[in-house]
């Protein structure tokens, strides 16, 4: 897959695996660790997926604290108000705007919670 954000539009690169040590890190606040669970798991079409309860443990604390399903499910909107994610972002499944992230290389192309078959569309 080609990445092509448009013609004149400058863009760079970023390191998953730094993404998720980021998503861990309990110093930043809940709502960015959301955004940066996102990008660490993001695959070819911009979702990133996660079993039940996987985010709420990605997102404990550094002593262990597991934050509330209700905190998760407030941080996901957080992060859809600031449009860190995407609107149809959920606990289970974080989005990223096209305009925003492109990935090409590894990760698949589909989306066991939304159905998506192809990059930001819905499958019919």
């Amino acid at each position: 897959m080609r990445i092509d954000f448009g013609p004149g539009i400058e863009w760079g690169g970023l390191s998953q695996a730094q993404c998720e040590c980021m998503a861990r890190d309990d110093r930043h606040p809940l709502t960015y660790r959301v955004y940066f669970a996102a990008l660490w798991r993001a695959n070819q079409i911009g979702h990133a997926e996660f079993r039940i309860g996987e985010l709420a443990g990605i997102l404990a604390s550094d002593d262990g604290v597991i934050p509330s399903r209700q905190s998760v499910t407030n941080a996901v909107g957080r992060a859809k108000a600031l449009t860190l994610v995407g609107h149809d972002s959920t606990v289970r499944c974080l989005t990223l705007p096209h305009h925003h992230f492109q990935k090409g290389g590894r990760g698949g192309r589909r989306c066991s919670v939304h159905g998506d078959a192809t990059p930001w569309t819905r499958a019919a």
